[in-house]
């Protein structure tokens, strides 16, 4: 997959230099725009949409185990040193319209020059089988400062690999080094949620009727 064009991209979206290098290495995983890689050409109609095992035991646990990848597709970025707006999202050609999928590093800071992300819920456990072989995290992107934010249509979903599982799967008892390489890197899928028309014309439907009841209904008489 031919490597984006990072600074172009970057001007269009911010025009901020210093964050057109950053994201430039980000991208490449540091080691500049000569990265060869390789263009897959899925059948019509394929899409690359992983479960959340699958991204978990397939692609997770080898990236952090320095294993080679099913397929190289999956970019390495600081995901959230960017509004999502600035992330190429477009440039991810296999998988779903507005939605990518990248490898980040775990980190308690989520905030952006405009806005924040914010965890919906408890994390969630990811099955294969009986086996917990992770996590799931929802954050949703808001726009301006906590806890005040306005809530926006973009979606992250964090999966984390499960320490237990890993040492187990490693035959390594669970110590710091593993948690520490557990720790080391998460992946995320994250979508711009649109508004299906169909809710469009429910919601406009509903208020329709709700405006029809209350002009037909007759006025109780007060005293």
């Amino acid at each position: 997959m031919a490597l984006l064009d990072i600074v172009s991209y970057s001007q269009q979206t911010s025009g901020a230099t210093s964050n057109n290098n950053l994201l430039a290495y980000s991208i490449s995983g540091g080691r500049g725009s000569n990265q060869d890689d390789e263009e897959y050409n899925l059948p019509l109609g394929y899409r690359f949409s992983p479960r959340g095992n699958e991204l978990i035991t397939h692609y997770l646990i080898k990236k952090i185990s320095g294993q080679q990848l099913p397929a190289n597709i999956i970019r390495e970025i600081d995901l959230y040193a960017f509004d999502p707006h600035q992330l190429p999202i477009s440039e991810f050609k296999y998988g779903k319209p507005d939605e990518a999928y990248f490898f980040t590093r775990p980190g308690k800071r989520r905030r952006t020059s405009s806005g924040y992300w914010k965890p919906t819920g408890r994390d969630l456990p990811i099955l294969s089988g009986k086996a917990i072989v992770g996590f799931k995290r929802i954050l949703i992107f808001y726009e301006g400062k906590a806890p005040r934010g306005i809530k926006t249509p973009w979606v992250v979903h964090e999966f984390r690999v499960n320490p237990l599982y890993f040492s187990a799967i490693r035959r390594n008892k669970l110590d710091e080094d593993v948690n520490a390489k557990v720790e080391s890197y998460i992946v995320c899928k994250i979508r711009y949620k649109r508004q299906r028309q169909s809710d469009k014309c429910g919601t406009s439907s509903k208020t329709q009727k709700a405006n029809q009841s209350a002009a037909e209904s007759p006025l109780k008489e007060t005293v």
